[in-house]
């Protein structure tokens, strides 16, 4: 049996936010906003997703805000907390990229393939929601 020694939590962390989740670092076509659900363009380049956009683009989340041109980092397997969420998301439930609000996320019960974002971890009604990111392809 191994034990973590160490009191201040693993790797450092005793939140939630934040651990060992795989990023990358991108141009941002359009100014982002931190924590919000982005998408890759054509050049691949990333934008807030927009709510027209083709879901199975969606790159992962912002980890701090991006401005227009500018690189940013984008998280695209983890834990991320703080993630505007659109309507009632219960924890289990599957989340994809909002189709009403940019950059948020919605529960969806059957999503289509490619969509899925992650797992909701905790419950929301509309402000934010903690999310393990998990794309699916």
């Amino acid at each position: 049996m191994r034990m973590i020694a160490n009191p201040a939590g693993a790797f450092g962390y005793t939140a939630l936010d934040g651990e060992n989740y795989m990023f990358g670092e991108y141009v941002a076509s359009a100014a982002v906003a931190d924590r919000n659900v982005v998408s890759f363009n054509t050049s691949g380049q990333v934008a807030p997703s927009a709510t027209n956009g083709t879901a199975s683009l969606c790159a992962g989340v912002a980890i701090g805000a991006i401005a227009s041109a500018a690189v940013g980092i984008v998280a695209h397997y983890g834990i991320v907390t703080g993630l505007v969420a659109q309507g009632a998301i219960a924890a289990g439930n599957p989340v994809i990229r909002s189709a009403t609000t940019t950059g948020a996320v919605a529960a969806s019960a059957t999503p289509a393939v490619g969509e899925a974002l992650g797992v909701a971890i905790a419950a929301s009604a509309g402000g934010t929601v903690t999310v393990f990111l998990c794309k699916s392809l």
